[in-house]
């Protein structure tokens, strides 16, 4: 708590008012005695000066453990251990959204809310260490929560970069957790039901420089990580662990943050260097990571691109009136690339499919070139010019592959082009 000279604040007051102190003192114990003792002294000081139209020098400073509810007019500080996602909302019509983050200092810890205008104007990072100027303490299900009273601010006093924490690192049990990694594998996402209650998981793999482990995706994270593909780096906070069929296992819950970084992760190729080897096409094995060299002898029909949701990642429907999404009903397309060939080495040939940046990379276009050639000729037309341009081109592919289920043929899925 502040050191504060009470009296000396109150003839400071007087001398600016022109007020006895003992009108001050009494204004002061006034609001105490309104407030049922949920007012600190310095709080309802606080309340007084911004009433007579004065400069409010100070307020006073509360361990978060000796919060109480209907506290209004202090201060709490702490390091930011929990960032939420934020949330949108429809309430009687008026639309609006929140986002909450977990406050610590040495006695304890509290939720903090912003509302509205309040999310953008004081952004928050796990780590940073902040002072919460005019809180207002409430209770929600039995527990103390903050808000930001008229005029609350959030001053940053030390912005902490908190690392990632390492996935061999992690321990059963873990709440808040914070990783970085690179998606390896994407399972196919299961519907489930429990009791009443109807539910989506999305399960895949996650690898960085000291481990790989499984990961699972619940409910509205699971249309989250939907939108992601093999191979993108990804960062994840306030996931959970829990003990599992495969070990210890990373869980996203509805608290859950995943978003796209530029952040450096070794490539798929890297992270699974010492599992993965060489192979001859006829020697590789359903399932398993393997890189395959060979030349293109053919480029697969069909239309190179692909419409996806913009939201979600899943295909659409492309009706009369626009564009709609099974998962986020009326939607935006979104074009991803998508190109299969026949790669031929001296023991079999096979079909290998790519998604994606590797689309471009395998052809040597840009996204936006490839565009405009498919509306100026079509899809075929361009096909045809590359199986000219490609044809015998060699290359060195890092991916796992798959049974054909309507064929039964072996199947490629490229996951990296190596150069």
């Amino acid at each position: 708590m502040i050191d504060l000279n009470t009296t000396e604040l109150i003839s400071q007051i007087a001398g600016q008012t022109g007020k006895t102190p003992e009108e001050i003192k009494s204004l002061i114990d006034a609001k105490v005695q309104k407030f049922s003792g949920l007012l600190t002294e310095q709080g309802a000081i606080y309340m007084v000066q911004k009433e007579l139209g004065l400069k409010q020098e100070t307020m006073e400073q509360i361990a978060i453990n000796d919060l109480k509810e209907g506290m209004k007019g202090i201060e709490i500080k702490g390091e930011i251990t929990a960032v939420f996602p934020v949330k949108e909302f429809d309430k009687n019509g008026k639309k609006g959204k929140l986002r909450s983050f977990i406050l610590n200092d040495s006695t304890g810890e509290v939720r903090v809310t912003l509302w509205n205008e309040q999310v953008d104007q004081f952004p928050v990072t796990r780590g940073n260490e902040i002072i919460i100027t005019n809180i207002f303490v409430k209770l929600y299900n039995d527990t103390k929560q903050v808000t930001l009273g008229f005029n609350g601010k959030i001053e940053i006093k030390n912005k902490k970069e908190i690392m990632p924490t390492k996935l061999a690192e992690l321990k059963s049990a873990m709440s808040s957790v914070g990783v970085l990694g690179r998606i390896m594998r994407k399972f196919p996402c299961k519907d489930f039901e429990s009791g009443e209650r109807k539910g989506k998981l999305c399960s895949f793999q996650l690898a960085d420089e000291s481990a790989i482990i499984r990961a699972t995706a619940w409910n509205e994270k699971a249309d989250e990580i939907e939108k992601y593909n093999e191979g993108d780096v990804i960062e994840i906070e306030n996931a959970y662990t829990k003990e599992g069929r495969f070990g210890v296992e990373l869980h996203l819950g509805y608290s859950a943050d995943i978003k796209e970084t530029t952040k450096s992760v070794p490539s798929q190729i890297e992270l699974l260097k010492d599992q993965t080897e060489l192979k001859k096409i006829t020697d590789t094995n359903e399932g398993e990571n393997a890189v395959i060299e060979g030349k293109i002898i053919s480029i697969e029909k069909g239309n190179l691109f692909y419409t996806v949701c913009s939201k979600c990642g899943k295909k659409i429907t492309s009706t009369t009136e626009g564009y709609l999404c099974d998962n986020c009903g009326e939607t935006t397309p979104k074009k991803n690339p998508v190109l299969s060939i026949i790669l031929k080495d001296d023991s079999a040939s096979i079909k290998v499919s790519f998604f994606g940046k590797n689309v471009l990379k395998a052809i040597g276009i840009e996204e936006n070139i490839l565009e405009e050639k498919i509306n100026l000729i079509g899809a075929e037309k361009v096909i045809e010019e590359l199986n000219e341009n490609i044809f015998e081109k060699k290359l060195k592919i890092f991916g796992y592959t798959k049974i054909n289920s309507f064929s039964g043929n072996k199947e490629f899925i490229a996951r990296e082009l190596i150069e």
